[in-house]
């Protein structure tokens, strides 16, 4: 047995080398009783039950049944499995008729293991950081009871004996540790390769030819968007076309694993593809091509509109009263009622009316972050109930990073008009960059899995209006030159390794598809690093349709943030960190805000601001408890710089989904025109976890810090 084992073991490492393993459509049974029946009487005797034999063995038979039908594709696009061995003779049998079955059959699934599912099973102790895990159990050992001796009579009392099984050392790139289930893991690579497989059948060479002359003439709108999936996808169908029938499945399964653009016939362009293919004419499909990707509803409305689709949303409108509805505007002091606004709990005790701050002057002295070290935190629901209405002034410190968080309140233009958001009063509210909700790349790394809390942070975002399909890596050197990136093996995903001086690629992206790109890399004790310079920055490993990224660098509560707006080609520096006595200093390689002042909507960060206003979000006014609260420091001065949505779909009445389309299309076309009399500040989701740092005049004036 450990001879055939190790013959086993040495095809299998051969076969993961191809980087890939798949499942054959063989089951487990199937392929046991293969093995069993295969063997020469002579080769398989009866040991102790009279039923059994001596290869009928319980470890065996699992270790078979669950990983018996893994097989590799080989460079001709055949199958090989691990049984395709020259076996000793009493396993020659067995492993040539598991061999020629499993050869003979088809693919049905990718093979992988999960961490989980191999702690449960415990064939050997294992951690996350192995290099490489066992499946099955090599040996066990047994001594025999006088009651079985009298029972067999093979065997002797007290007698031991050490039983050798069929196992498997497996790499660790096999073993996922994301938390994610087989299945889920499975049918993401089985949709990949059926979807590809459909485009390689129904989308002629000739089509995807056609389609890139038109990009190339200029025929489709923002095609040079999706050049590059065209050109990519050529020579994979020229490779198609030449091979055997017979291989094709194989082939597939191949070169759809892990394809960034296997899904090339659901994207936009595979779409215009196959209208092609399925004989639409040409003329029309330009044109429908062209209404898809326009900006307004291409963005958020996936598909086309139709003018059927905008009559009947202007009917529903007009018929139920909506029309001067969509109709918005900023939203005044004059507009609020500051009584109104209050009028709901918070904690267990009724909030007072908060005042209106005219007295506060903002200082024009820039602050650091970490001179707010040490300070008094609060969280929001006592500085709400307790410390808010005994205050006569407010002042909110404007730190760069919270530029995500500046809102403006909207309203509707007449006063009167039917509600149109699933709270019943006429205020919205619209957060920087025309969105719903807060967003930047701290909360992207975060959304993502990422760590946020380390000493020094490197994070980067790129495609945040979905066209640029590049991999970009971020790459750190360290002082003892070591680096850190997606190929040096300090990867969470590949082990969770650390660099020696405690650095870590956490989150990387290798295509974007369609979503943010999100990478980080960050330190997580100041006690490991090493004194000297850390160098970071950007490396573009495949562009496509590269339109450029955002970074930041966070320490000592310092957040510097980047912004590269152009092309990206080869390596682009963005900031050196020096290390010095535990002491950070950063030389900037690119044009960084947080390093100093800067206005934004008007206001200037790292300065304090008179906060003229703090309201709940209207979703909570009054006796509304619908959705995310959101507190509101309303900043004197503020403004939007430019044109902003008056409403977003997710906050619409339900009897208003059914035209979502169109209304979306609505609210991202027609904005509302900036104004100096607007209410704007700074806003937070009650369910983030997220600071700011106030000002207080009441009583006495201190300093706090306000946890959300």
């Amino acid at each position: 047995m450990k001879n055939f084992n190790q013959k086993i073991q040495n095809k299998f490492t051969q076969m993961t080398q191809t980087g890939k393993l798949f499942r054959a459509n063989l089951t487990g049974q199937q392929i046991w009783d293969l093995y069993l029946n295969a063997f020469a009487k002579e080769d398989n005797p009866v040991f102790r039950d009279p039923a059994s034999s001596v290869h009928n063995c319980n470890y065996c038979n699992n270790f078979i049944r669950r990983y018996g039908n893994i097989v590799a594709i080989t460079s001709d696009f055949k199958l090989e499995t691990m049984f395709d061995v020259e076996a000793d003779p009493e396993y020659a049998n067995s492993a040539k008729a598991i061999s020629e079955a499993i050869r003979s059959a088809v693919i049905e699934d990718v093979f992988f293991e999960t961490f989980q599912e191999l702690q449960y099973l415990s064939y050997a102790p294992c951690s996350k950081n192995n290099s490489t895990f066992q499946l099955g159990v090599a040996s066990n050992v047994k001594r025999y009871t006088q009651e079985e001796a009298d029972k067999f009579g093979v065997v002797k009392a007290n007698e031991i004996r050490t039983f050798n099984h069929l196992h498997l050392q497996l790499d660790t790139a096999f073993v996922d540790k994301t938390g994610k289930s087989i299945e889920a893991i499975m049918s993401g690579y089985r949709d990949a390769k059926q979807v590809f497989q459909r485009a390689m059948e129904t989308i002629p060479l000739d089509t995807l030819l056609l389609v890139r002359d038109l990009i190339q003439q200029g025929s489709l709108l923002d095609g040079t968007t999706h050049l590059y999936k065209i050109e990519q996808i050529i020579p994979l169908k020229r490779e198609y076309d030449q091979l055997p029938a017979a291989q094709r499945d194989n082939w597939c399964w191949a070169t759809s694993y892990q394809l960034p653009f296997a899904k090339f016939r659901n994207e936009l362009i595979g779409v215009l593809c196959t209208d092609l293919a399925e004989g639409e004419e040409l003329n029309k499909a330009c044109q429908s091509w062209n209404k898809r990707v326009d900006p307004a509803n291409y963005m958020k409305a996936t598909a086309p509109i139709t003018r059927k689709q905008i009559e009947e949303a202007r009917l529903f409108v007009e018929e139920n009263g909506y029309t001067d509805s969509f109709n918005r505007r900023f939203a005044t002091m004059d507009d609020i009622k500051v009584s109104e606004i209050l009028h709901s709990n918070v904690g267990t005790s009724p909030l007072k009316t908060v005042s209106i701050f005219d007295s506060v002057k903002p200082t024009a002295t820039r602050h650091k972050q970490n001179e707010f070290d040490g300070i008094e935190s609060v969280p929001i629901d006592k500085f709400m109930v307790d410390i808010l209405p005994n205050c006569s002034g407010i002042e909110a410190f404007f730190n760069p990073r919270l530029s995500g968080n500046l809102v403006s309140l909207t309203t509707a233009a007449q006063a009167g008009t039917k509600p149109l958001f699933k709270w019943n009063n006429d205020y919205s509210w619209t957060f920087n960059g025309n969105l719903a909700g807060k967003s930047q790349i701290k909360e992207a790394v975060k959304s993502a899995g990422g760590k946020i809390d380390g000493v020094l942070r490197f994070s980067m975002i790129w495609n945040e209006i979905g066209k640029d399909e590049s991999d970009l890596d971020a790459w750190c050197q360290q002082p003892d030159s070591d680096r850190i990136g997606f190929s040096t093996g300090y990867r969470k995903d590949d082990g969770n390794r650390y660099s020696l001086l405690g650095g870590q690629l956490d989150l990387d992206n290798r295509y974007p598809g369609g979503k943010l790109a999100v990478e980080n890399i960050y330190f997580k004790d100041l006690s490991k690093m090493k004194d000297g310079v850390y160098k970071f920055w950007v490396h573009q490993y495949s562009a496509r349709n590269s339109q450029g990224f955002k970074a930041e660098i966070e320490f000592d509560g310092e957040l510097y943030t980047y912004e590269y707006n152009r092309p990206v080609s080869g390596n682009v520096v963005v900031a050196e960190i020096t290390l010095s006595k535990g002491v950070f200093t950063i030389k900037h390689h690119l044009p960084a805000t947080g390093a100093g002042s800067k206005e934004i909507y008007g206001i200037t960060t790292n300065q304090f601001h008179k906060v003229n206003l703090v309201c709940l979000s209207p979703n909570h006014w009054g006796t509304n408890q619908v959705g995310n609260k959101h507190y509101l420091f309303m900043l004197d001065g503020c403004k939007s710089p430019v044109a902003i949505r008056g409403f977003h779909n997710e906050n619409l009445l339900p009897e208003l989904a059914q035209h979502r389309k169109v209304l979306e299309v609505l609210g991202a076309t027609n904005l509302i025109e900036s104004t100096d009399s607007q209410l704007s500040g700074l806003g937070f989701n009650a369910t983030v976890r997220d600071e700011l740092i106030v000002r207080l005049q009441g009583s006495h004036k201190r300093v706090i810090k306000i946890q959300f």
